[in-house]
C-alpha cells in the first residue's frame, strides 16, 4: 500500500472514531455542508500535514498544562487560543472566531467534547478562549 493509501486509511478509521462520537452533534451545530468539507479536508492531510496537527496539539495540550500547575496569565489564555485555532484549522476550510465559540461552547454543552481534553483541560481552554475572543 502506498504511503498516501496508508495515510488516508488511517486518517478515514480516526474520522470514523470521532463520527461516531461527535458526529450528531456537529452536523446539527455546523450543517453537512461545512462537515462535509472539513472531513474532506481532513481526508485529504498528507503526513506532514498530520504531523504538523499533532505538533500544534502538543504545544496546546503544554499550554494548558501551564496554566494548571501555574496559573492563567492573559499571554497564556492567547497561546491557548491561538494553539486551538491553528489545531482546528487543519480540519476547517474555514475558520471563523464565530465557529471558534461555538466550538467552545460545545465542549462546555457537551461532555464528550471534554473528554478530549479532560474536565480542568476543558474549562481552562472554554474560559481562555471565551476570555480572548469575547
Amino acid at each position: 500500500m502506498s504511503e498516501d493509501k496508508n495515510n488516508q486509511a488511517f486518517n478515514r478509521e480516526s474520522l470514523n472514531k470521532e463520527d461516531e462520537l461527535h458526529g450528531d452533534k456537529v452536523e446539527e451545530r455546523f450543517g453537512n455542508e461545512n462537515v462535509n468539507q472539513a472531513d474532506d479536508r481532513f481526508l485529504d492531510m498528507s503526513q506532514d500535514e498530520v504531523k504538523g496537527k499533532n505538533q500544534i496539539e502538543e504545544k496546546l495540550f503544554k499550554a494548558i498544562d501551564d496554566i494548571k500547575k501555574n496559573g492563567a496569565t492573559l499571554e497564556k489564555q492567547r497561546n491557548v487560543t491561538e494553539f486551538h485555532k491553528e489545531w482546528l484549522t487543519y480540519s476547517w476550510p474555514n475558520y471563523t472566531e464565530e465557529k471558534h465559540l461555538e466550538m467552545i461552547n460545545m465542549y462546555e454543552a457537551d461532555t464528550r467534547y471534554r473528554e478530549y481534553f479532560g474536565e480542568e483541560g476543558s474549562e481552562i481552554l472554554i474560559v481562555a478562549v471565551k476570555h480572548i475572543l469575547t
